[in-house]
């Protein structure tokens, strides 16, 4: 009897803080009470964020003499005063320049404005500051509460500032930068680094929101664990050095005992895509795996990989043989493929096999009649679509996708009864009820075959008996880690899928 590949549960939550993602207003609703928990009132919060920033300030732009700290009138602004406080006392030249300087503030960020003018410091209106003579501008205009469009005044000061082309730290948020979903509201602040307080904000960690915070940097103020006490995540963080490790392979396996997995797609003038789906999930662990693909592309998979087996017709007796399917990658839409993706949800409907759907597989998932959906199930079925396929399975925009992917992805899973795999920057796993957002990747992943590789992964790992949530997460972490590795020996540029086979199989292999 093998072990199973994971202990991993179906529900499987981090317990550090750090894992955890939160919306805003969960973030507002519980932070009084788990600074108060802690030994800080609401002022000794705001003075260690203000310590917390300027710390990463001074590890990453050590060159830094003379700061420009631009603020708005709400929390992030008093977290502004307090950094600039800071800065003066360690000799640095610094200019406060807000957004509106007759505007009175309230509570502790007007404590923080009067301490920074007591202390010889001045305020002077935005319009007036010299970008050019800065080392560093400090964002601290607008922070969480953000929930319409930027205008006027705070539109005009987000363009100055991504105009300058000083580096930008953001104090929590970048502002303009929509905490929850990730999407800017009307124009945002283009950070290089964002300093993120008190718990993982949602929007920060996928899609648009990775490339506005530049480097997100987390600071807990030292109030995690009764923060983590009283607060339930929207969502999760998960990478693989976090997953519990895959367990060896027992003394007596055997071919059998590691599924037979078939891949169907490959249309004429299309072989590449199945190729590395198949080889990705030999690489990953399957044992048997057999593509079956148009006639017209049998020669240029085969080349080269003679491990692969290869079919092209009889498709019910392969139906039969496998024991877990991948459909898509290659697959076109014309009459064969529609054919074709008839019969596997046909046999899925009857079998309820393991299943991963891609590419077009997706695309005429989107089209098919209810009866196809509901061969699908969250215990045993993928579904991994980029934006562009999850707006066709949703009926809505690619606009609409990235403005909230992490409903995207839950209403993706609840609608087709299957785990859904967003891709993308931060790319999220979701079986509906929970949600999880992969921190491993990079951009060098943003090439051909890419998603094809990560189908044949997740695949190979549901061949060998892992559930959809466990494959899913594994598979995707696997995929971007292997990445990471790439990147790192050799540079995010000109990366192509297959270069992942190589460190992928070091990462499948625990020592």
């Amino acid at each position: 009897m093998q072990k199973t590949l994971t202990t991993l549960t179906a529900n499987w939550a981090p317990s550090s803080l750090s894992q955890k993602v939160f919306l805003a207003q969960q973030v507002r609703q519980h932070e009084k009470a788990a600074a108060t928990a802690s030994g800080y009132q609401m002022y000794a919060l705001m003075q260690r964020a203000g310590q917390g920033v300027f710390r990463h300030l001074k590890v990453i732009f050590p060159y830094v003499h003379n700061l420009l700290v631009v603020v708005g009138a709400g929390n992030n602004a008093g977290d502004g005063y307090v950094v600039a406080t800071l800065a003066k006392f360690f000799g640095w030249q610094v200019t406060v320049a807000a957004l509106d300087p007759d505007k009175p503030l309230h509570g502790d960020a007007y404590t923080a404005q009067q301490t920074w003018l007591s202390e010889g410091g001045e305020v002077i209106p935005w319009r007036d500051a010299d970008f050019s003579i800065y080392d560093v501008v400090v964002d601290g205009i607008l922070g969480t509460g953000l929930n319409g469009p930027v205008r006027g005044d705070a539109l005009d000061l987000v363009h100055a500032i991504n105009a300058s082309s000083l580096p930008i730290l953001s104090i929590d948020v970048p502002s303009g930068l929509n905490s929850d979903t990730g999407a800017p509201l009307g124009a945002c602040v283009n950070a290089d680094c964002t300093v993120t307080v008190v718990a993982q904000k949602a929007g920060l960690l996928t899609g648009q929101g990775k490339s506005y915070c530049g480097k997100l940097i987390y600071d807990d103020l030292d109030i995690a664990d009764a923060f983590n006490a009283i607060a339930t995540p929207h969502a999760y963080l998960v990478n693989y050095a976090h997953l519990p490790t895959l367990n060896k392979r027992e003394a007596n396996a055997h071919k059998g005992h590691f599924g037979r997995l078939l891949t169907l797609g490959a249309n004429t003038g299309m072989p590449g895509s199945l190729r590395l789906t198949s080889e990705a999930a030999l690489r990953t662990g399957a044992a048997l795996v057999r593509a079956y693909c148009h006639s017209d592309s049998r020669l240029p998979i085969s080349m080269g990989r003679p491990e692969l087996m290869l079919a092209s017709d009889q498709l019910s007796i392969h139906l039969d043989w496998s024991s877990c399917i991948a459909i898509g990658p290659g697959l076109g839409t014309d009459e064969w493929a529609v054919s074709l993706f008839n019969e596997v949800m046909s046999h899925l409907h009857s079998t309820q096999k393991p299943c991963v759907i891609d590419a077009d597989g997706l695309n005429m998932l989107a089209d098919s009649s209810a009866s196809h959906q509901s061969a699908l199930s969250k215990e045993y079925s993928v579904m991994t679509p980029h934006p562009g396929e999850a707006a066709r399975l949703l009926g809505c925009s690619v606009t609409e996708i990235e403005q909230d992917r992490l409903k995207a992805a839950q209403s993706l899973a609840n609608k087709y009864n299957a785990i859904a795999v967003l891709k993308g920057a931060g790319s999220i796993i979701s079986n509906g009820e929970q949600s999880w957002i992969c921190t491993d990747g990079n951009p060098g992943m943003a090439t051909a075959g890419m998603g094809d590789t990560l189908t044949g992964i997740i695949a190979g790992l549901l061949a060998q008996k892992m559930t959809a949530t466990q494959a899913a997460l594994y598979g995707v972490c696997l995929h971007a880690n292997a990445a990471d590795n790439v990147a790192h020996q050799y540079g995010q540029r000109g990366m192509l899928a297959s270069d992942l086979f190589e460190p992928l199989r070091v990462l499948v292999n625990p020592t």
